[in-house]
């Protein structure tokens, strides 16, 4: 048994099911209780799923934002790369509870789980 996984998020939040899927198998992991340690990790257009601004509900889409929610509500990090989101969108409010840190922290947050898995 790992006993911790990082789960990469690449994909932006609306126009594939990768982002949501990945999502879900953070929770999947942290509810089950077979991993000890559980984080995601927004890069990339990832990083737009940590947007506080999005309307699923326009498109009547899943919320990823209540999907980070849940990661966040079982005290599982969630790490967004501000150099990736601020290429992408400039300065915007981020959720709640997301941490921003740079490429060279996210390299080092990788590097300190045992299995890495990409979405």
């Amino acid at each position: 048994m790992a006993e911790s996984i990082a789960v990469l998020i690449t994909k932006p939040p609306y126009g594939t099911e990768d982002a949501f899927a990945g999502l879900r198998l953070a929770l999947a992991m942290i509810a089950s209780g077979i991993i000890e340690r559980t984080s995601v990790v927004l890069i990339g257009d990832g990083t737009l799923n940590a947007v506080a601004s999005q309307k699923p509900d326009t498109i009547q889409m899943p919320s990823n934002i209540e999907a980070i929610q849940d990661v966040l509500d079982f005290d599982a990090p969630v790490y967004c790369v501000r150099e990736d989101l601020f290429e992408r969108v400039g300065e915007i409010e981020t959720m709640t509870g997301v941490e921003m840190v740079t490429w060279e922290e996210a390299r080092s947050i990788i590097s300190e789980h045992r299995l890495v898995t990409t979405f």
